[in-house]
């Protein structure tokens, strides 16, 4: 590795890593094209390029931390070292980056926004790149100590886990703006920032930087989107999910549901009443209780379809939002100069926030895995019946989808009773419900644990 980085050294020359950055009265200046540094630059460039190729999705990418260093001190390169603080550009050998998510960063536009970096000083109409954002990677070699460690494919899959991928293609594609339902994202999103206008309000040489900051700090004015990570992971296939909360407000019910990955065995237990109004709008809760309606129904639901929930009540903690996946090409604004200043400004930029409120329809779900041989289970929850978070929102549509399939009849296991005792906790609900969920969901387990099968039906002896 040692040998490695001599060697990007020489190849790179030794002279620009010391002259630093053209500048012209205090101002980094792109360098001129076809000059010996614009030449050189553009070779070192294309030398880079190739390693990038080389390197193994799972290899080691020290090397490329080197060489991107390097270039970065290439003096062609200044404004690419001063406008972006972003990894991987900045990445350290304590905080290491997956070859798989660096070769996907390049290919997707890091190599076009060093290019561009050697596009600006020519006459006529210019235009700069903004990188994309380093991909997050989930995959056996870079996360041994994950929860869903035993999932994980390694980064050179093979078959491993192929039969996941039409479920993330699917998932991605309910991600995107224009497939999200009704009510789950901002259907009037605010306008691009004006950042022409921010860079007028700078001195003539801060006016690029300040144009610059606001376009990277800006979800609006990049193209982002909501993804999974990069990796594959298996499909879960065996085991049982246990689903638990309350569904719906005015009119409800607090439900159980459990679920057997391998054969779709599905039992539910479910309370159902409606919300009772005192006079002064109070909940009247002994006269909602007395309305209940309580039981239990048995049957089976499609394997596949609760699988894929499965597989995303999994990934949804791992979803990102807003994040830039290629690069993205930007005209420049006329009479604005592509220069930085060579001295700390003090311009900062930040991102406004944005608050989300919910809805007396919505309620938390919580949910349970429990993997076959006893594994450790993994749990979690998700907004019930719709969510501005995708991964959410998507899992309701699958879980959806998945209870349209149900079947009334005769269970192929017996009721999980080892796996339900550990679902007595407190439900996860709005704090606007009635008091007493909580015991009403336990009643939902104990109704579950005293269940007996019609004398026309024989499950089988244990649960797997």
């Amino acid at each position: 590795m040692a040998d490695m980085s001599v060697s990007l050294m020489v190849s790179f020359g030794l002279g620009w890593l010391l002259a630093g950055a053209p500048t012209q009265a205090g101002r980094i200046v792109p360098c001129t094209p076809d000059s010996a540094d614009w030449k050189a630059a553009r070779e070192e460039l294309s030398a880079f390029d190739a390693r990038m190729e080389a390197l193994p999705e799972d290899g080691e990418v020290e090397e490329a931390r080197t060489g991107i260093q390097l270039l970065l001190s290439h003096r062609c390169f200044g404004i690419a070292r001063e406008e972006e603080s972003r990894e991987p550009l900045t990445w350290d050998e304590e905080h290491p980056v997956p070859a798989l998510a660096l070769k996907t960063w390049w290919r997707d536009g890091g190599k076009a926004y060093f290019t561009s970096q050697l596009e600006p000083g020519r006459a006529g109409a210019q235009s700069i790149v903004i990188p994309p954002d380093l991909r997050d990677v989930l995959a056996r070699e870079s996360s041994p100590k994950h929860r869903l460690a035993s999932l994980l494919c390694p980064v050179k899959a093979g078959d491993c886990g192929a039969e996941t991928e039409p479920w993330r293609a699917r998932a991605e594609k309910a991600f995107r703006p224009e497939n999200r339902r009704p009510g789950t994202f901002d259907e009037d999103p605010p306008p691009p920032p004006d950042c022409m206008k921010e860079a007028r309000r700078q001195p003539s040489r801060s006016r690029y930087k300040a144009w610059r900051v606001c376009l990277a700090i800006n979800p609006n004015a990049r193209n982002v989107q909501t993804v999974l990570p990069l990796g594959r992971i298996r499909a879960p296939m065996d085991g049982w999910l246990v689903i638990r909360g309350r569904r719906g407000h005015y009119s409800f019910c607090d439900q159980l549901d459990a679920f057997h990955l391998a054969t779709g065995t599905t039992y539910r237990s479910s309370s159902c009443s409606s919300l009772a109004l005192k006079s002064d709008g109070r909940v009247d809760g002994a006269a909602t209780n007395a309305a209940r309606r309580s039981g239990v129904t048995v049957g089976r639901v499609s394997p596949e379809r609760i699988r894929e929930l499965m597989w995303m009540l999994l990934l949804e903690p791992e979803v990102k939002d807003r994040v830039q996946v290629e690069a993205v090409r930007v005209p420049v604004p006329k009479g604005l100069r592509v220069e930085w200043p060579a001295t700390d400004d003090g311009i900062l930029g930040g991102v406004a926030g944005r608050v989300f409120g919910g809805s007396t329809a919505q309620t938390r779900l919580s949910w349970n895995w429990f993997p076959p041989g006893g594994a450790e289970l993994l749990s979690g929850e998700f907004t019930f019946p719709y969510s501005w978070a995708p991964g959410e929102d998507h899992a309701n549509v699958l879980m959806t989808e998945a209870e349209t399939t149900f079947q009334e009849g005769c269970p192929a296991l017996p009721v999980p009773v080892r796996e339900l005792d550990f679902t007595r906790e407190p439900g996860v609900n709005r704090i606007d419900a009635p008091a007493g969920v909580s015991k009403v969901q336990d009643e939902r387990v104990d109704a579950l644990l005293t269940w007996k099968p019609p004398a026309d039906c024989t499950p089988a002896k244990d649960g797997g």
